[in-house]
């Protein structure tokens, strides 16, 4: 694919800039992209930048987050808003309260819906609607919706009985 601006070097920069809900792709060389305005090359983007300022934009007191440390490694919430990097996998856990509204921020949702391969087993399919009719038990639970509740259940019991039969 050819530059956007200049036509003529490969475009190896891609980037799409939406302003007021209106999307634009651009495709630009390496030279075009340099002397863009639309983002300064001397300044790379760093995740744990982007990190960092989400961490600060939330309501929580900064007093509140100095005692929040990893039980296992030790690293305070604090310092993971300077750096943008946990320490280990028990940090998810411990800071889990503080970071799924930052990944929410970023996401727009806390649970991954990446792609599926075209050739997906029948089986994994159907596990994901089992486990999604789960969650709306555990919600109907919740609220005390009891009938709505029991036809759940009965879906979720189908469904395994369904996924039971295919595995054999």
């Amino acid at each position: 694919m050819l530059c956007d601006n200049c036509k003529r070097k490969d475009a190896t920069f891609h980037y799409t800039k939406i302003i007021n809900g209106k999307m634009e792709e651009h495709h630009l060389c390496e030279t075009c992209a340099f002397d863009s305005q639309d983002f300064d090359m001397s300044n790379p983007f760093s995740i744990h930048k982007l990190f960092s300022g989400l961490t600060e934009a939330q309501e929580t007191k900064e007093e509140d987050l100095k005692d929040i440390t990893c039980s296992n490694c030790g690293l305070d919430f604090s310092r993971f808003q300077k750096t943008g990097k946990l320490g280990c996998a028990t940090c998810y856990h411990d800071f889990s309260e503080y970071l799924k509204p930052i990944i929410n921020g970023i996401h727009g949702h806390n649970h991954h819906r990446g792609k599926t391969p075209l050739r997906i087993s029948p089986n994994i399919e159907l596990q994901r609607e089992i486990d999604e009719l789960s969650n709306r038990l555990e919600d109907a639970v919740k609220k005390e919706e009891f009938e709505e509740a029991a036809i759940l259940r009965d879906e979720i019991k189908e469904m395994r009985a369904r996924l039971h039969v295919s595995e054999e």
